[in-house]
């Protein structure tokens, strides 16, 4: 029964991404199809979705249903901008559609995404989503490889970061990466350390360690995340006294350094009293909770690591203090020879033979310093135990912060891309480590979707937001055969008086299709890349994935 709902919940899954890439695109046509209509322009075919399975023609409009749901498109012969007469799908002539009826169409298009993103953008304004971590204004360094940039630079373990390249900072580590990431040239990060402040300024490299195997310039120190606790009503945390926000530092006096850990802490219970050991406004306080069972919760077997799969190797990213795999010696950063004597060639080889063995010994391969080191590990029985509470707080961000959010994520994933691009042709001395690789093609967005509606409702609905603004904003980028070109062309003969020749516009055409079909092929083989990797289990893997989402 648990496979067949898993396989449900795949089925709806991809079902999503189709219903939500066809909304966002079909609501682009349907204001191009709006304003034509106010314009008074010729519309050969307004179809909803590919590939036609029925079509009605109506007051002169094709109006067809195709059996791909991928959204749809408006037939607008008038809208060409070179000196052709233009001809409707009969061959009768028409007309030159004015620059202002061409520009009033091409900007609808866009304007309709903006529209349905901000309607859209109220229910995730309502329902809120979930923050991966809390938000922090200073950020604690829990450890920093010695061949980092970082640790060259001089940062080291224990520092606290107060300011990123000179701006104080309220933000989720994963909005933290993203400022590193779109940082142009050096990053610089304020520190303080023994009471003194300290200036580390650093040139980011690609590591190989980011998450899902990319080749990006993700941090290489890994910071210390505070547990926040969020009860929910009537639950145990909030009858014991825990309140929303409340940090914790220890359990039955044991130091918790992460989420999965304090998850750990109340799974190997066994439903024994803990006393949870908390921070509120500065003071520190101890209170006792006894977790409950979660009934129907699947009983797993944990080593308490997470792995990531390199380009040659899965390494351990990181070991769970008091977990089986730290007990037995194995460390942050050792790489993953065998178990068993078989070999370890993705995270899933390590998390599935486990699960086969469940709590019986194996024998575990490293390489550490160059060495093979063998240990002996005993996974340990993992059982649902929760107390009511949520480590995730909720945003609310309203429909125009989301908007806003999107146009400089855009506005710096360009710049950084443009910026790489100008320094491989030798045209700046600026450096980024954005490249065209890490852009998104409909495969891509389509795994973002997938993704994102498997964590959550509301994170799903949150990413169609986003993705519908991004379609506008590259929509009106002034280049030929997007929006942004038919606007450019619009105005110009709107100055000019003069339309575009149309062997120079057919030219113009040739050569800014082919190089978008270029693109679009060279970043769908990188999405490609991404897909297999997940699909091979080459993706970072935490045993906790099916753990209670309210510990």
């Amino acid at each position: 029964m648990d496979q067949f709902m898993e396989y449900l919940s795949i089925a709806g899954s991809v079902l999503f991404v189709f219903i939500a890439l066809g909304f966002c695109i079909l609501s682009h046509e349907f204001g191009h199809f709006l304003a034509a209509k106010l314009m008074g322009l010729h519309i050969d075919a307004f179809s909803l979705g590919f590939r036609p399975i029925w079509r009605k023609k109506y007051k002169g409009v094709e109006y067809r249903i195709g059996w791909l749901p991928l959204g749809g498109y408006v037939e607008l012969p008038q809208v060409d901008a070179s000196d052709d007469v233009p001809k409707s799908a009969d061959g009768t002539e028409l007309p030159r559609a004015t620059p202002k009826a061409r520009i009033v169409t091409a900007v609808a298009g866009p304007l309709f995404n903006v529209i349905s993103g901000l309607l859209l953008g109220c229910i995730v304004w309502a329902a809120g989503i979930p923050e991966a971590t809390p938000r922090m204004r200073e950020i604690e360094v829990l450890s920093v490889p010695e061949n980092s940039p970082e640790y060259l630079a001089g940062l080291r373990k224990g520092d606290v970061i107060v300011k990123l390249n000179g701006e104080e900072f309220h933000d989720t580590w994963e909005n933290f990466v993203k400022k590193v990431l779109f940082t142009i040239n050096e990053i610089t990060l304020e520190v303080k350390r023994n009471g003194k402040l300290h200036t580390i300024t650093y040139k980011p490299a690609e590591n190989p360690n980011a998450p899902g195997g990319e080749k990006i310039a993700y941090p290489f120190f890994k910071p210390l995340l505070p547990i926040k606790l969020y009860p929910e009503k009537n639950s145990i945390a909030a009858k014991a006294g825990i309140q929303a926000g409340d940090i914790v530092t220890a359990v039955n006096g044991k130091e918790i350094s992460g989420a999965a850990n304090f998850q750990y802490a109340l799974a190997f219970s066994n439903g024994k009293p803990l006393t949870i050991s908390l921070l509120r406004n500065g003071k520190t306080m101890d209170i006792s909770v006894t977790p409950q069972a979660v009934p129907d919760t699947e009983t797993r077997f944990l080593t308490g690591i997470t792995m990531v799969k390199n380009d040659k190797n899965v390494a351990v990213s990181s070991v769970m203090a008091g977990g089986a795999a730290a007990e037995a010696g194995i460390k942050e950063g050792d790489i993953l020879i065998s178990i068993d004597g078989n070999a370890v060639n993705s995270p899933e080889d390590m998390s599935s033979y486990i699960a086969k063995k469940q709590d019986a010994p194996v024998k575990v391969s490293i390489l550490r310093d160059g060495k093979t080191i063998d240990f002996t590990l005993t996974a340990r029985r993992f059982t649902g135990y929760s107390i009511g509470v949520s480590l995730a707080a909720y945003n609310h961000p309203n429909p125009v912060e989301l908007l806003v959010d999107t146009l400089d994520m855009s506005w710096k994933s360009l710049r950084g891309i443009a910026t790489t691009v100008g320094n491989k042709l030798h045209l700046t001395e600026n450096s980024s480590s954005l490249k065209p690789s890490h852009m998104s093609s409909t495969l891509g967005i389509g795994m973002v979707l997938y993704t994102s509606i498997r964590t959550s409702w509301s994170y799903g609905i949150y990413f169609v937001v986003v993705i519908s603004f991004a379609l506008a904003i590259f929509n009106l980028l002034p280049l030929p055969v997007l929006d942004g070109g038919h606007i450019f062309f619009g105005v110009l003969e709107w100055v000019t008086k003069k339309r575009i020749p149309s062997q120079i516009m057919k030219v113009i055409s040739i050569i800014f299709v082919t190089l978008l079909i270029l693109l679009t092929l060279y970043i769908t083989f990188f999405d490609g890349k991404r897909l297999i990797r997940k699909i091979s289990g080459n993706k970072p893997a935490v045993e906790l994935k099916n753990a209670p989402k309210n510990p």
